[in-house]
């Protein structure tokens, strides 16, 4: 065995920065963070190359003394902790190993009050004076340079600038009293605006925002606020996702969890919300410490904390059915209006995506049926009859129906067109779920056997009590499961083939509420009754439609989550005829 040495301090501050400094957006969080603690009001960011040539980060903050300066290099030196508790860390401040490792890789140099201090890859320290007076001035150059193995890692310029500006963009939804200002080239980018209401719009688009719902919850020891984003909003990645634990941003599977199941009823599977949550927790009750970037934490009580926000999503989310999507007339129609130059400034940068039923063309006749004898007689009755808005009344009054299969009605706010087929499958789902009890059931003339192979088998004992509280009787006998009744709304053939797929389905029991997922299952393969596509309807028909909406939750989309209903308002009238 070789002879055991102590490594050397440039060494071990390299091995560090390992663990650190992945690339420039990461060297850029250390030292924006020492500037947010500093209590700096103003901080502003050059990029050179992505940052891999060149970051400089200047702050107005309370700057450094000649000691500090000194001190901020030296490993294990930090101004996290004032006692001896690791875990009762409620800054960002300098960490053990982040400035040290900085410097290790890179030539660095910071400086305040009139002295700069340089140290180039660990090799040399230097104390000169600086014309710096007020707060703090940080140089990166070079990142990298002198090790060539850990700078082929590093992304294209592009990729690195990308990375840098989202890290700002992370802090300034939670550092609403600095304005960030980040360079690169000639153009840049401004996080400003005193309130999380702007700092939101600015990083997400008044379109994204305008859907979205505002929230705020608590229990005990902890809170959640934030902004749960419309469903026709998500995407195929949770990188849309922004969460935030005590104002730093972490991922967690369990916080990731808790807003999939949130929506698990709002949109298709392999699908994620988009959402900004902001979570305040005891710091005695959550670990910062899992790792050294601080990404990942760990709850003292993961089960209830995933519990708490779980219930808070789903019950906020539930305002969705009274959000209906919106045509945009600038998107589907030749507006004949001058279009505006594009300026370069944060919100040209951010793209607000828009949905696809705002590109819907049809030029197909519009046909109206059993309308009444003039649209100007209802407005009339509207305008005279004065009540209070009940849940019906937000859907309006039916006037027409259009192709046999949407229903146009007049609501307070414009005009809504629904689905017809959509929201009467979605309201013939919740009634069947409703109806899904243990007493609702019929006995079956002869039982039925299913044979199990060994997966099927460990699945039947995860689920079998709660089948058989939806309506069906069924039994394990060694190898096989005995069937003796099923849900009344459900025939032979359809209770079998549901079995079969409960059954042999990997995902159903990962949801935290697996009976919920097991009615979703019985009612879907029940759906067979809804008025369809290219059915007339009357009037009557149509207000009982609208009527039952009323009544129903989530009902803005079907069960395939595809759009309900969709709202042209008074105010897009009256931009498209120039009133």
């Amino acid at each position: 065995m070789r002879k055991i040495k102590i490594l050397k301090d440039n060494i071990i501050n390299q091995i560090a920065a390992g663990e650190i400094v992945e690339g420039p957006s990461f060297a850029l969080k250390e030292i924006v963070e020492n500037s947010i603690d500093a209590d700096a009001k103003n901080i502003n960011i050059f990029l050179q190359n992505g940052g891999k040539s060149k970051i400089v980060v200047c702050d107005d903050g309370i700057g450094m003394s000649k000691e500090d300066l000194e001190m901020c290099v030296m490993r294990h030196a930090t101004s996290k902790l004032s006692g001896a508790n690791l875990f009762e860390i409620q800054s960002y401040g300098f960490r053990g190993e982040a400035i040290p490792s900085i410097a290790s890789v890179s030539d660095f140099i910071i400086e305040s009050r009139g002295f700069a201090l340089n140290v180039s890859f660990s090799e040399k320290q230097q104390m000169t004076p600086s014309i710096i007076s007020n707060g703090t001035k940080v140089t990166i150059k070079n990142l990298f340079y002198k090790l060539p193995a850990r700078l082929k890692f590093l992304k294209s310029d592009t990729v690195e600038q990308r990375n840098c500006i989202s890290l700002i963009e992370n802090l300034s939804l939670t550092q609403v009293a600095i304005n960030f200002k980040v360079t690169f080239g000639d153009e840049y980018v401004l996080f400003d605006g005193n309130t999380i209401d702007e700092r939101a719009t600015k990083v997400f688009g008044k379109h994204m925002i305008g859907k979205a719902i505002k929230f705020c919850d608590e229990y005990e020891n902890i809170s959640v606020r934030g902004y749960l984003f419309h469903p026709s909003e998500s995407k195929y990645s949770q990188s849309y996702q922004k969460i935030f634990v005590n104002n730093r941003i972490i991922q967690d599977k369990f916080i990731s969890a808790a807003l999939r199941n949130g929506y698990k009823d709002l949109i298709p599977s392999g699908r994620f919300p988009v959402a900004l949550l902001f979570v305040d927790i005891d710091p005695f009750y959550v670990d910062v410490n899992v790792s050294p970037t601080k990404s990942h934490i760990r709850f003292r009580d993961q089960s209830s904390v995933q519990k708490f926000l779980t219930d808070c999503i789903q019950k906020n989310a539930k305002q969705f059915d009274r959000i209906s999507l919106s045509f945009d007339i600038d998107k589907i129609v030749n507006f004949p209006k001058v279009q505006m130059q594009k300026v370069q400034t944060i919100d040209s940068r951010i793209t607000e995506e828009t949905n696809n039923t705002n590109n819907i063309e049809n030029t197909s006749p519009i046909r109206i049926t059993n309308a009444p004898k003039t649209i100007e007689s209802l407005k009339q009755t509207s305008q005279i009859v004065i009540e209070e808005e009940s849940e019906s009344d937000f859907f309006g009054e039916p006037i027409a129906q259009l192709f046999d299969s949407y229903i146009l009605s007049e609501t307070k706010n414009g005009i809504m067109i629904i689905d017809q087929h959509a929201v009467h499958e979605k309201i013939t789902q919740n009634k069947i779920i409703k109806n899904l009890k243990k007493d609702n059931k019929q006995f079956l003339i002869k039982p039925e056997i299913i044979d199990l192979d060994q997966s099927e088998l460990q699945k039947a004992n995860e689920v079998l009590d709660l089948i058989n509280s939806v309506g069906f009787v069924v039994e394990l006998v060694q190898n096989s499961l005995i069937i003796s009744a099923i849900p009344t709304i459900l025939n032979d053939s359809e209770a079998l083939t549901f079995l079969n797929d409960i059954l042999s389905d990997e995902n159903s029991c990962e949801s935290i509420s697996t009976i919920d997922y097991i009615k979703k299952k019985i009612a879907t393969k029940a759906c067979h009754n809804s008025i369809r596509f290219g059915k007339k309807l009357s009037i009557e028909e149509m207000k009982e439609l609208i009527k039952e909406m009323g009544t129903n939750e989530t009902i803005h989309q079907c069960n395939h989550h595809r759009p309900s209903f969709v709202e042209l308002t008074k105010e897009k009238l009256a931009k498209f005829f120039d009133r």
